[in-house]
């Protein structure tokens, strides 16, 4: 048996009728239904009097069922109660490493959210490049991370958060084709610009770099590349028209939104991956990281 079962079974007896139960959960009545009559069959005992008047009617063995019911339901409710206040009570520093895409435009959302209900809890933040948040996980300098990549190693625990998609950025209105914007660019119709790229251990430049293998071309391909160790100076030089780039959609959306710069996919290539919640295998947790990360898995609908 379960706790909608039996919140099920108390709201008919306290309502007298499985209409107004089903009203009061927002279910259907035959859902009502079902949920009683599993009830009975897991119990072997019939817990309404089926023969009588229309309005549900107790059996013996139905109004002995009902106490310890609405004892179970009233635990429940009174643990519900105390882990509400334990999260109001968990203090402590959590020290999150991110990469800069989910630490910039993820993270910020999800620490307001849990701050609502852990208000106590202090955050120290360090936005940093993949391969140092993987290292600083390793290392134990950081209880959780947020990355754009893997590194198999056996002593990381990766747990999938949300799909992101990379996107090739242009100056505005570099490439006047409709086209373009309905089937993508062809990839060799950009070999010949300023590709601006991030530094060494970026997730985002490890992956396109891995798509670009896949076709059987690198960096050096391209006719020039200027380097940059900053998301944000990229996104500024393809607005000043210096060249174009590859980067997270999610990190653009707002330039592209406003008319600074335009979004391409590439024709035939495949540019979503995978942005994670990660920790260490072997890293007890205290309350706090525990609450933390259980809001992130409730929020994202993860399955842990």
């Amino acid at each position: 048996m379960d706790f909608d079962q039996l919140r099920a079974f108390i709201n008919v007896v306290s309502l007298k009728s499985f209409s107004g139960a089903a009203d009061k959960l927002y279910i259907s009545q035959p859902s009502v239904s079902m949920r009683i009559k599993t009830l009975e069959q897991e119990l072997g005992l019939a817990l309404f009097d089926r023969s009588k008047a229309r309005e549900p009617v107790l059996t013996e063995f139905g109004q002995l069922f009902l106490d310890y019911a609405q004892a179970v339901i009233n635990l429940e409710d009174e643990f519900k109660s105390k882990l509400f206040t334990r999260n109001e009570e968990a203090i402590g520093m959590i020290r999150v490493g991110a990469s800069t895409v989910p630490g910039t435009y993820l993270l910020p959302s999800i620490l307001a959210g849990f701050k609502k209900s852990c208000p106590a809890v202090e955050f120290k933040i360090n936005i940093l490049d993949t391969g140092a948040v993987l290292e600083g996980i390793q290392n134990y300098d950081y209880e959780l991370g947020f990355v754009g990549s893997r590194k198999e190693n056996g002593k990381i625990d990766y747990l999938p958060l949300v799909e992101d998609e990379l996107v090739l950025c242009t100056p505005r209105g570099l490439f006047n084709n409709d086209a373009y914007k309905e089937r993508g660019i062809p990839l060799d119709n950009i070999l010949s610009g300023n590709l601006l790229m991030r530094e060494q251990g970026s997730a985002t430049r490890q992956f396109w770099e891995k798509l670009l293998a896949e076709k059987e071309l690198q960096l050096g391909d391209f006719f020039s590349i200027t380097y940059f160790n900053s998301l944000e100076g990229i996104k500024q030089a393809v607005m000043a028209g210096l060249g174009i780039s590859v980067l997270s959609k999610m990190s653009v959306a707002d330039a592209a939104a406003i008319g600074r710069i335009d979004l391409y996919r590439i024709r035939d290539m495949d540019m979503r991956r995978l942005l994670y919640l990660v920790c260490h295998c072997r890293r007890v947790h205290s309350l706090a990281v525990r609450l933390f990360r259980d809001y992130i898995v409730d929020q994202y609908g993860l399955e842990d």
